[in-house]
């Protein structure tokens, strides 16, 4: 999935800049795509990283393999400043802004990632007696510790990139598209946090005194959670199309 929706990308990325479908199909404009722009490493870069992760993937097994699909997944995720607004910015400013947004995308892979797992782990335990049920209690604790640890990254993390835009917030966020399309994005992650303090604090406690109804409750709550995280994702791609001084 990395792979094709890298190369989505960038055949997207190659049919703007030519304005021409028919561009695909020509080996010299993929060629002075990417070779001969400023963009055209990154680009290159992004496709390696994502070849190299599908062949470990598909061809590889264990500990060690896994390990490096993570540091390759990471870097892939990093890459994406290479080719968006952040590639706009003046260096040495730029470099504060990509450790800024790969904090930011970091910790949406984690956040994101980890509910998916989660959510396994829970589905698995459903046969479990409600007293049973109470050794989800160390994945459940360990989870909201990465997890408040994530949502921090994706705070600071985004809010250095919207500064790093230059304009004045009100104006930006109340008088373009892009800004709007911001706060509909914050207003989805307010909605996750709200729920992860729903389960953290409310959810977590009964699952502990050994509830029937509380099992229920945490596994629909982070089923919810994962359809605003897509919506969220939906949202962030939506932003990249659009331009934060118009």
């Amino acid at each position: 999935m990395a792979l094709i929706s890298t190369l989505a990308w960038a055949a997207g990325a190659l049919v703007t800049m030519t304005g021409d479908p028919s561009s695909l199909w020509e080996a010299g404009d993929w060629s002075a795509f990417l070779f001969e722009t400023s963009f055209g490493s990154a680009w290159v870069a992004r496709i390696m990283l994502g070849v190299l992760m599908t062949t470990i993937v598909v061809a590889t097994r264990g500990r060690s393999a896994f390990a490096v699909i993570v540091a390759l997944a990471a870097s892939l995720l990093f890459s994406q400043a290479w080719v968006g607004h952040v590639a706009s910015i003046a260096v040495p400013i730029r470099w504060a802004i990509t450790i800024a947004y790969a904090l930011h995308v970091w910790g949406a892979a984690v956040w994101f990632g980890g509910l998916i797992c989660l959510l396994l782990v829970m589905t698995g335990s459903r046969r479990l007696a409600p007293l049973e049920r109470k050794s989800l209690e160390p994945v459940l604790e360990r989870f909201s510790s990465v997890g408040l640890a994530a949502v921090l990254a994706i705070l600071f993390g985004g809010a250095i990139n919207v500064a790093a835009h230059g304009n004045p917030l009100p104006s930006m966020l109340l008088d373009s598209g892009w800004g709007r399309t911001l706060l509909v994005k914050l207003a989805l992650v307010a909605a996750m946090i709200a729920l992860a303090c729903v389960n953290r604090f409310l959810l977590m406690p009964r699952l502990s005194k050994g509830e029937a109804s509380a099992f229920p409750a945490l596994v629909r709550s982070v089923v919810f959670e994962q359809v605003l995280a897509v919506t969220v994702l939906a949202v962030t791609a939506t932003l990249g199309i659009l331009d934060p001084s118009n």
